[in-house]
């Protein structure tokens, strides 16, 4: 084969592959993450979207929740005059 017929049949084979069009960018929780913080962004992937909740954790609910309550003793600070403590989940999201 001589170079023009190859370069042709490069782009005949180029033309036939077509780019993948994505419908999102990035899914609107991610968008969400400044807002919203660490415990609410995990009620707003619990709620909206549990396959990522499980992608993004590692583990299902079921185990967070156990982790969770296995760690809240050591996690968990008291309320002072200053101010109120976060608790190590907030379960509120808006």
């Amino acid at each position: 084969m001589d170079g023009p017929t190859v370069l042709a049949f490069a782009l005949a084979l180029r033309r036939k592959t077509k780019k993948k069009i994505r419908r999102k960018w990035a899914k609107n929780w991610f968008l969400k993450r400044k807002k919203f913080g660490h415990s609410k962004l995990l009620d707003e992937l619990r709620c909206t979207e549990p396959s990522d909740f499980r992608n993004f954790l590692r583990m299902d609910e079921d185990s967070f929740d156990e982790l969770l309550e296995l760690m809240r003793p050591c996690i968990e600070k008291q309320d002072t005059n200053m101010r109120d403590a976060i608790s190590p989940l907030q379960t509120d999201f808006q």
